[in-house]
């Protein structure tokens, strides 16, 4: 016979987050018990992304964007003294993964072009082009 355990909530480690929009007003919602209530929180990571609660995305694209700044210079070291299937490598493992998942939720936000900056700055370095230079099809194509 198999017994199953009530399930208990941690109002200590648990937090909440009401999703509201630019035109509704602010109301207070009170969960818990005796004195122990959870949290209201405006913002929270949740799976690794940075989500608040007007779901602007502003905060998680920040938060990507030393990430990118990190694996651009990266590239920038490596491009002297490695190949190019290194540097996709690099590209795939540093760049494309957060990119790829951070930006699915967050790419209609104003603020991600920011990223798509990054990334193209990042495809130039790789294909040694100048700033100016379309580079579409000759990094990763």
């Amino acid at each position: 016979m198999v017994r199953y355990r009530k399930l208990v909530l941690n109002v200590g480690k648990s937090n909440m987050m009401k999703f509201i929009t630019n035109n509704s007003s602010h109301s207070t919602l009170h969960i818990g018990n005796k004195e122990n209530y959870i949290g209201e929180r405006v913002n929270t990571k949740f799976l690794g992304l940075q989500i608040d609660n007007r779901l602007n995305w502003k905060n998680h694209i920040e938060q990507m964007i030393p990430k990118l700044n990190g694996a651009c210079h990266a590239v920038r070291l490596m491009i002297h003294i490695s190949n190019m299937n290194t540097l996709k490598s690099i590209y795939y493992a540093y760049i494309h993964s957060t990119v790829k998942y951070g930006i699915i939720f967050g790419s209609n936000s104003a603020h991600s072009g920011k990223i798509f900056t990054l990334q193209k700055k990042i495809f130039r370095i790789m294909a040694g082009a100048q700033p100016s230079t379309l580079c579409r099809n000759k990094v990763l194509g």
